[in-house]
């Protein structure tokens, strides 16, 4: 009887310690998930990709009514946000996150392409970038998409963009803004597990 009502038996001490482990593993994993991918998954949110999902209309309309008056030098749209380069107000190149309907203001630095041709948040098309998607996918190419980019290449005029990871050699195809399946040129880039998807790794 002494044994039964005593202090808790180990077993439970080591099951209650495990579920605070665990908790705090989650809450970790969460904070440091930049890209969301385990904050979906915990939610319940679909795993489909930003650049192939219908919602990227809804965050596109974001772009347009918070940063429609911007000129734009790059647009990317990765497996859960969309990153945009524009010029603001005060003449700095600025680095927007936009991701569930919110945008966030990254950085700014000098804008070091003063005078290049940009586009404005009106060229942006949903149904053009998940087109491009549908049309390499059906390439065949191996590897996975990373981003789905509208972009000014120099000499080179507006394109859609679609990079496809293959370490150590990855792919970037260009497409026609406007429509058709044709691919107007493709780039090969050296990347390994260190390239990132952001800071114009291939720019």
């Amino acid at each position: 009887m002494d044994n039964e009502s005593g202090s808790p038996r180990p077993p439970y001490r080591a099951r209650y310690l495990a579920v605070i482990a665990v908790a705090i593993i989650a809450v970790i994993a969460v904070s440091v998930d930049a890209p969301g991918r385990i904050s979906r998954a915990l939610s319940g949110t679909s795993r489909e990709d930003l650049f192939s999902s219908p919602r990227l209309d809804s965050e596109l309309d974001v772009v347009r009514t918070q940063l429609g008056g911007l000129p734009m030098r790059r647009v990317d749209v990765t497996s859960n946000l969309i990153s945009v380069e524009a010029v603001a107000a005060d003449g700095l190149l600025h680095l927007y996150w936009v991701r569930d309907g919110e945008v966030q203001d990254m950085d700014s630095i000098t804008d070091l392409h003063a005078g290049e041709t940009a586009f404005a948040a009106a060229d942006l098309s949903g149904p053009r970038m998940r087109a491009a998607v549908s049309d390499v996918r059906g390439l065949g190419k191996p590897g996975e998409i990373e981003l789905v980019s509208y972009i000014f290449r120099p000499q080179h005029p507006l394109s859609v963009a679609v990079w496809i990871r293959h370490d150590p050699v990855s792919s970037v195809l260009h497409f026609d803004p406007q429509g058709a399946s044709t691919v107007l040129r493709e780039e090969s880039i050296e990347t390994d597990e260190h390239t990132s998807s952001f800071g114009g790794c291939w720019c």
